[in-house]
């Protein structure tokens, strides 16, 4: 399943942190939320069930290209 503020944007990974620590998303949630205020930018937390790990993404705007 996509994320919806994934969908149409360029996600970029800023930190993760590893699912199997207790406290990986009571870590990552005000990561998330000091880059958020830092930046302005969106900013959210994934679980990366692929690396099971929390990861802090920004979503910036796709960059689209024409030749």
């Amino acid at each position: 399943m996509t994320c919806r503020s994934c969908t149409g944007h360029h996600p970029v990974r800023l930190q993760t942190f590893p699912a199997w620590d207790p406290r990986a998303s009571l870590t990552a949630a005000p990561a998330a939320a000091e880059e958020r205020s830092r930046t302005g930018a969106p900013v959210h937390v994934h679980y990366d069930a692929i690396h099971d790990s929390f990861a802090v993404i920004r979503t910036d705007a796709a960059q689209i290209t024409t030749v």
